[in-house]
């Protein structure tokens, strides 16, 4: 049985902004207020402190603040919760779902810019692009320094995971004549061949690939996918990119891959710490065959400013009764009224 508040009217909606990381939420507060309800902004992610924020909100939005069984088993109002990107990871979707809570993402407001990112680091790594920085900073350039370079067109480029930014990153790869190979058991053959792509089992993609692009969701299944066992069938001039989810590398593995040659190295956007410093992301941060960018595959001004639009139009749009286009749980069929 659902414990659910009394609920107020539709005039007097509360939305909870619980963190986020734009330079101000304006586009949010226009809208809300236009309906005539209240917006509450702030940056907190220790969890008493979200749960208290949280506890009488008939929406939230967030970005890391930890939404778990314990904050969402105490919102005694809430309808809808909007995650500001893509992962759903940090709310507790099996507790939103008892709770009768709807939970949505933004799919698809950074899908160019995270492709782009994706393909420029691995253009960097194709061109050594770390050595020839270093090179350059020496008094006399010796190319016979650098490491070996490999012409791109030819090469094949693997996927782990062919969603809209993976399949994007396909056609570009493939733009370049590159070969494209692709991981993913949800993707059917003939859609992989129609997009350009040829479908191949795990252990294929990693002995193929000269470049392994990861576009997957962290979910129980694909946590450290990439460890120790993967790497030791990766060729040994192969690298690994990732812009999808920290943790679905193993990081220890990962940096005795590089170090003893099992690997070439690695361009990586995401880590699994990122907001905090430890001895593993300093480690690969100074790295010489690791290029780390500070999760800004998702960053432009189009996809900041679509990103916010989105999430809030889906609450506004959710508080309202339409069921919104980013819905993760589609389990939860009826749409909550005022009278529920």
């Amino acid at each position: 049985m659902l414990r659910r508040g009394r609920r107020r009217g539709l005039t007097s909606m509360k939305i909870v902004i619980t963190d986020h990381r734009f330079p101000h939420v304006e586009q949010e507060r226009q809208a809300v207020e236009a309906e005539g309800w209240q917006l509450v902004e702030a940056q907190e992610t220790r969890e008493e402190a979200v749960a208290n924020l949280c506890r009488d909100a008939d929406a939230v939005l967030s970005v890391r603040a930890p939404l778990s069984k314990r904050v969402i088993d105490e919102m005694g109002r809430c309808r809808v919760i909007v995650r500001y990107g893509i992962g759903v990871e940090t709310v507790d979707l099996k507790a939103a779902s008892g709770q009768g809570i709807m939970v949505a993402n933004v799919p698809d407001y950074c899908v160019d810019e995270v492709s782009d990112h994706a393909l420029t680091l691995l253009l960097m790594l194709n061109r050594q692009t770390i050595a020839a920085t270093h090179l350059a900073a020496e008094s006399t350039w010796s190319t016979a320094k650098m490491p070996p370079l490999h012409r791109l067109r030819g090469q094949t480029c693997g996927l782990f995971g062919a969603g809209k930014i993976g399949s994007l990153l396909a056609a570009k790869a493939g733009a370049l004549g590159m070969r494209v190979l692709v991981y993913d058991p949800y993707l059917e053959s003939e859609r992989a061949k129609w997009l350009g792509m040829e479908k191949v089992n795990f252990e294929d993609l990693l002995e193929m690939s000269d470049y392994i692009s990861l576009h997957a969701p962290l979910t129980a299944e694909t946590n450290h996918v990439f460890g120790q066992s993967a790497f030791a069938r990766m060729k040994a001039t192969s690298f690994i990119v990732n812009t999808a989810r920290g943790t679905l590398i193993d990081e220890a593995g990962l940096l005795a891959a590089i170090d003893s040659g099992q690997i070439a190295g690695a361009g990586l956007d995401v880590l699994e710490s990122e907001t905090a410093v430890t001895p593993m992301r300093s480690a690969l941060v100074q790295h010489r065959k690791v290029i780390v960018t500070a999760h800004t595959a998702w960053l432009s001004e189009e996809a900041r400013a679509t990103l916010q639009a989105k999430a809030i139009a889906q609450v506004i749009s959710c508080l309202k009764g339409e069921k919104p286009y980013g819905l993760i749980n589609r389990e939860i069929e009826k749409i909550r009224t005022i009278a529920d």
